[in-house]
């Protein structure tokens, strides 16, 4: 499929931006070219996409299930004995409900970390976006479950994937706290062999660095880099509770952080330090939404927001947290810690962007368009989605989102009578 959008404000000028085989083939202006759609980007501007760098989709069906909890009571007594019962068909119903939201709010790729990870890439190869789908490692330190983890985890690599050319495969460990020793050597050696990436939850709050300490005489970072968990391919999700030592060891293994702003504050885990680690591991901090049952949504253009303000609030600075930095940390940076050729405007680069309606109330008068996006805008604001060269929101409308919607009412009726 081609697309040529015409007259659209990128970087303050205005272009012609053609697409043509997923990619981006010509900025410039004046561009005259034969194109399956034509869009008048007159009142719009083109700009990248966002990549949620820690997600876990299916957990949208339990938005608003349990809150106001801290985070190890909210796990115990609501989130793990529900998720204990979800069927893969649960997963697929509510993993679509999370990608019509992410779209809906310009996101065009998520790392996930959930179960029945063959229903998660059934639903992001039918909605048009990308993913890292990854089957979570937690066995509680039960030996038979450790075992069941690892069969499911083969059997999960050893199957087709259904759309690789927007679907990458990989491990997840849970935490420290959650995967016995044998599980996490075998995730280690499995994604070393396999080339895999891998997602992990790190030093979330501070009691798990103190349990880690107790238990193993180290930090979180450095039993997992014990293992060889820290690699380039690693995405450590809160990261909130680092030493400077931490920080050496991640920077120095090359993995990326995702940086979870709205879900730390909801369950009071801490304050990530951004202006800091921005600058020390650079291109490193991405940004992640966690799932819509601690967030409680998925936006990324309201996560953006408050990673700026956490960050100036952290810093005890105002110039903390700049526009720009969390806006790159959204986008350039989520992509390349998943190796993805996209998260920028450029020639030969994936086509993944969003064209902002100029237009909305929250975009006007629009002296600095970053700036709007970060600290003014919300989804109301994003008129289009473009995902690998394809349009899967036009003005607004996602297909199939009323069947979408009324299918996750259906499980949520199901789910509010396990109760």
């Amino acid at each position: 499929m081609s697309i040529l959008i015409k007259n659209v404000l990128h970087q303050n000028r205005r272009v012609d931006v053609l697409i043509k085989d997923g990619r981006f083939e010509k900025i410039a202006p004046d561009t005259e070219a034969p194109a399956d759609k034509l869009i008048d980007g007159s009142d719009k501007a083109i700009v990248p996409a966002f990549y949620n760098t820690h997600c876990h989709a299916a957990m949208s069906i339990l938005r608003g299930y349990g809150d106001d909890k801290p985070l190890f009571a909210w796990l115990r007594e609501d989130i793990w004995p529900v998720e204990a019962r979800l069927t893969p068909d649960d997963v697929y119903v509510a993993s679509r409900l999370a990608i019509l939201e992410m779209i809906k709010s310009g996101t065009v790729f998520f790392a996930d970390m959930y179960f029945y990870g063959e229903e998660t890439m059934r639903a992001v190869k039918e909605m048009g976006i990308r993913a890292a789908v990854s089957l979570v490692e937690m066995d509680m330190f039960d030996p038979e479950q450790t075992k069941s983890k690892m069969a499911t985890t083969e059997r999960f690599l050893a199957a087709d994937n259904p759309c690789p050319e927007r679907i990458v495969k990989g491990l997840s460990c849970h935490a420290v706290y959650t995967v016995s020793s044998e599980l996490l050597a075998f995730a280690a050696r499995t994604a070393e062999e396999n080339g895999l990436t891998m997602q992990i939850h790190l030093s979330e709050t501070a009691g798990e660095n103190a349990e880690c300490l107790e238990k193993y005489g180290v930090t979180p970072t450095e039993r997992l880099d014990s293992f060889g968990l820290l690699t380039p391919r690693t995405t450590l999700a809160h990261a909130v509770h680092l030493n400077r030592r931490d920080v050496e060891i991640i920077g120095e293994r090359g993995s990326f952080l995702s940086h979870n702003p709205v879900s730390n504050l909801k369950l009071n885990s801490g304050l990530f330090a951004f202006e800091d680690l921005y600058h020390r591991l650079p291109g490193k901090v991405t940004i992640g939404t966690d799932g819509a049952s601690s967030n409680n949504n998925l936006s990324m253009i309201e996560s953006v927001k408050f990673a700026s303000l956490a960050a100036k609030c952290q810093a005890d600075s105002a110039v903390a947290g700049k526009a720009a930095d969390v806006f790159r940390a959204a986008t350039s940076n989520g992509a390349a810690a998943f190796r993805l050729n996209a998260g920028e405007i450029r020639e030969g680069a994936s086509a993944d962007c969003l064209l902002v309606d100029l237009n909305n109330p929250f975009m006007v008068p629009a002296y600095n368009l970053v700036s709007d996006l970060v600290y003014a805008a919300d989804s109301s604001s994003i008129a289009d989605v473009i995902c690998n060269g394809r349009l899967v929101m036009e003005d607004r409308r996602v297909e199939g989102e009323a069947e979408i919607v009324a299918e996750a009412r259906k499980l949520a009726e199901k789910i509010i009578n396990l109760k």
